[in-house]
């Protein structure tokens, strides 16, 4: 990759708009080996490692999602396998769904590229037969109108659904035999002509499922949510229940804790990274801004 002051693309009229970047491709087109920009490269990485979950088909990604009604613990990897078993990641010694893990994936690597949207329509998801886009069963804890909204749909309508975000806290419920995180994120439904705060909560009856996570955490949780209006309180949680940890996903960034409303991540150096994202001949490129606040 070379540095240039702007880049010209394409917009989908046929004109060109010029984008500010840090850098942008070699006249070949091709990116080093091992490029962390190398979007084509990084999402074949995932397929690979997927153990089977995650086709590709052309130039997009497919999903397949298992049913959450029979998620029980997998199995780790022969021994004889090359390479850490990718239903496992590095911040924790649970054991994963390789779907829930790939999914996990998957969102790390479209949060690097800053949430493009054109990154994100090169993948979908597949259940029951049914096609899915992305942003249909991938949903952030600010989006729980929209997690809401699907849940009050009828039986034959809804799916399973991803959710996640950041970790506000861990607890027991009233009852004591409840364990539960709930997200830092929250928000206001109106049901009935009444105004509701609505939150987001996992919830396992198992004290183990939620050991090693922590406040601050990214979280993901995959399965049938529900929407529960606590009676005779002005209360609406999105609940998810789970019967062990191997249907939840944590990770931490690198350098400790940080919010989703920070866009920059920190890169091993210490310096502040801000992805940025440039589209060219139906291929995605990322680019590094700097850290002072220049203008996209």
């Amino acid at each position: 990759m070379i540095a240039v002051p702007s880049y010209p693309r394409r917009t989908p009229r046929g004109g060109t708009t010029q984008v500010m970047a840090f850098y942008r491709l070699t006249g070949n087109g091709e990116h080093d080996p091992g490029c962390d920009y190398d979007f084509k490269n990084r999402a074949e990485h995932l397929v690979r490692d997927s153990r089977g979950t995650l086709v590709k088909d052309g130039e997009d990604y497919e999903l397949r999602l298992p049913d959450p009604d029979t998620i029980a613990p997998p199995d780790s990897r022969p021994p004889s396998t090359t390479g850490e078993p990718t239903a496992r990641l590095s911040v924790t010694n649970r054991t994963l769904v390789p779907a829930l893990s790939t999914a996990a994936g998957i969102l790390r690597l479209l949060r690097e590229f800053d949430d493009d949207p054109d990154a994100a329509r090169r993948f979908r998801a597949r259940y029951a037969g049914k096609k899915l886009r992305w942003n249909q069963f991938c949903l952030h804890a600010s989006e729980a109108d929209t997690v809401a909204a699907h849940l009050q749909q009828p039986p034959k309508i809804r799916h399973p659904l991803v959710v996640h975000g950041t970790v506000r806290d861990i607890g027991t419920a009233h009852s004591g035999n409840t364990h539960q995180l709930r997200d830092e994120h929250e928000d206001y439904l109106d049901h009935l002509g009444e105004r509701r705060r609505l939150r987001i909560v996992v919830r396992s009856k198992n004290n183990d499922t939620l050991t090693d996570v922590r406040p601050g955490d990214r979280w993901l949780g995959y399965g049938h949510w529900r929407l529960w209006l606590a009676p005779r309180a002005p209360i609406a949680e999105i609940q998810l229940w789970i019967d062990g940890s191997w249907s939840l996903v944590t990770w931490r960034l690198p350098g400790g804790t940080r919010t989703n409303s920070s866009l920059a991540e920190e890169s091993s150096s210490g310096k502040r990274v801000y992805p940025m994202i440039g589209v060219s001949g139906g291929s995605v490129s990322r680019f590094r801004r700097p850290a002072t606040g220049h203008r996209r």
